[in-house]
Formats: C-alpha cells, structure tokens, sequence
C-alpha cells in the first residue's frame, strides 16, 4: 500500500520503489517562446543585397526560409530602359523584351538668309530678263558708226546708244554718262550681272564720268567708243571700268 497524501502540503512524496503518482507529477515547465522554438538557421536566412532570399539547410531536406525579396519582381518589364547609343532601346528583363522608342532627330534648323537670298535671285531673274529688251537692240546695232551725240538710227555715240537701247525696257536714263551713272544705284564689281551699267571716271566720282557702256556677262561690254569707231564689244582686258551702276526698272 503507497504512502499516504497529506492533503493540503503541496507536492506529494512517493516511497521509494512504488511508481510515480500521477496527481503528485510535477507541474510541466512553461513552453519556450515561440522565437526560441525558431531554428537557428531560420534566423540567420534573410535578403543579400540584391534581394534574393538565402536557402536555409537543416535535416530533412530544402525548408523555404519564407523570407520575401526586398524589391519583389512584377510581371512585365518594369525596369527604367534608356535609350542606346546607335538610337535603339535596351530590352528590360522579363517575358519580352520592352522597346522603349529612339528619341525624335532634331528638326532642322531654319537657315534665316535663305528666304532672303531666294528673294534676291528671283529679283535678279525678273531684273536680267526686263533689261534683256534693251541688251538685245544694243546687240543688233553691233557695226554701228560711232558719232559724237548720235542718237540712232545708226550712228551713236555711248550716252546715245545706252539712253535709247534702255527705253526699249521701259526705263528713262539721262542723255549724259555722268548724269545716267547719277541714275542708277551704285554697286561693286564683284555683284556685275547682265544689263547693268559700266562706266570710265576720270576721278572715280560722277563728276569725271566720260564713258559708258553695256556689261554683258564674263567681263564683257557692249560700247560706242569713240570717233573712228564701230559700236562693238569688248572686254575688261582691253579697257577696264572704275565705276558700276544698275539701272532701276520702273
């Protein structure tokens, strides 16, 4: 027969030999918090620093550690992708590759004297082709004699030829040379074109004008030189101009 249980003291003493009571048991132990329960490798199993989770090992096989990506993926490209040198995008990883589009070319810049110096050739054209009146009847009096003040219809001198082969195209020039270089806008050599006007000065002003004539084009002049003379053309070589003058259509 076991020992006897006094009621009231506390934890019960068995007698030796005799099995354990089960009421005088004692008291299970509090469970451990449920960290401490954690294994080890759990704990130590996290994100490295391109956010992929460590594998954890321990007996019984591969555990998933549970441990998220710091930057999880979502599905599709979502990756910045920047253009590359040649135009074309880079492909972000993904299923696909995502195409970003080449950045637009540059518009051309608008070039600011090419409107202007359009403007200036269809002058030219329309000027060229309304003095080529007066060009061409100066052209068919090639052989005339030279006379001094001749006005035609054959005979000329160079003021007379110029002022009547200019009214053909419709314009008024002075009878004079000095007063028809007067007349007409100045103008360098370097800008002579057909059917403007060449003159000689004796002093490089209008005042000492005492010749004129008619440029044609690759340095050459139509004039009515002098006594003794035909109405011929010529070239700078022969005899150059000092002053340059273009006639104003009305």
């Amino acid at each position: 027969m076991g020992a006897a249980v006094i009621a009231g003291s506390g934890t019960a003493a068995a007698a030796p030999g005799d099995p354990p009571d089960p009421v005088a048991a004692p008291a299970a132990a509090p469970a451990a918090p449920e960290d401490a329960a954690r294994p080890d490798t759990d704990a130590d199993a996290g994100a490295d620093e391109d956010g992929v989770a460590e594998e954890a090992s321990g007996a019984g096989g591969e555990e998933e550690t549970g441990v998220l990506p710091a930057h999880p993926e979502r599905p599709g490209a979502e990756e910045a992708v920047l253009p590359e040198t040649d135009g074309t995008a880079a492909a972000a990883g993904g299923s696909g590759d995502a195409i970003v589009p080449a950045e637009p070319a540059a518009l051309p810049v608008p070039v600011t004297g090419a409107p202007a110096a359009g403007a200036d050739a269809m002058d030219a054209a329309a000027v060229a082709k309304g003095l080529e009146a007066a060009v061409a009847y100066a052209l068919a009096h090639v052989g005339d004699a030279y006379a001094l003040g001749g006005t035609g219809p054959h005979r000329w001198d160079c003021s007379g030829l110029v002022q009547v082969a200019y009214r053909r195209a419709g314009v008024r020039l002075p009878r004079v040379a000095a007063d028809q270089y007067r007349a007409t806008a100045r103008i360098p050599r370097t800008s002579l074109r057909r059917g403007d006007l060449v003159f000689w000065s004796r002093n490089g002003r209008a005042s000492g004008v005492h010749h004129v004539a008619i440029y044609l084009g690759g340095s050459r002049y139509l004039e009515a030189a002098r006594p003794g003379t035909k109405v011929r053309i010529s070239t700078f070589a022969r005899y150059k101009p000092n002053l340059y003058g273009r006639v104003r259509l009305p």
